[in-house]
C-alpha cells in the first residue's frame, strides 16, 4: 500500500513540475501545446498528489476510554 502512495505522490509532483517547465517555456504559445492539456496535466498532478498523501496520513482511530 505505502508504494501505490508514494508512486501517486512522486507522479503528482512529476507532473506539476512538467506543467511549470511547459509554462516558464513558452511551450504553450499557439501550435505547441494546447493550454487545455497544461490545465489538465495540472489538475491531474494535484489530485495524484492529494490522493497519495491521503493514503500515506494514517487514520484516526479513536482508543477507548
Amino acid at each position: 500500500m505505502p508504494r501505490i502512495a508514494l508512486l501517486l505522490v512522486l507522479l503528482g509532483l512529476a507532473s506539476i513540475l512538467l506543467t511549470v517547465v511547459l509554462v516558464m517555456g513558452e511551450a504553450t504559445l499557439p501550435g505547441r501545446v494546447p493550454p487545455f492539456a497544461t490545465a489538465l496535466l495540472a489538475g491531474l498532478g494535484g489530485l495524484s498528489l492529494v490522493g497519495g498523501l491521503g493514503l500515506i496520513e494514517p487514520r484516526g482511530r479513536r482508543l477507548p476510554g
